[in-house]
């Protein structure tokens, strides 16, 4: 079956070209865009693992 071949992605996609697109359309990062990506990330991420890490902390109070 195609789908189980190896180089399907080399044959869809050729990669030289792919890499010229990349560098040509990428955008240079401005001044604060870094520390923008890492304040979202953070606002994104810590509750979630503030979430995980209580039910830890519920079940090992509850079971433990």
């Amino acid at each position: 079956m195609w789908l189980f071949r190896k180089n399907r992605l080399n044959e869809i996609v050729d990669e030289k070209k792919a890499e010229e697109n990349f560098a040509r359309v990428r955008p240079e990062l401005e001044k604060n865009d870094l520390p923008a990506m890492i304040i979202a990330a953070l606002i994104t991420f810590v509750p979630y693992i503030i979430a995980i890490i209580c039910v830890l902390l519920i079940f090992a109070w509850r079971f433990g």
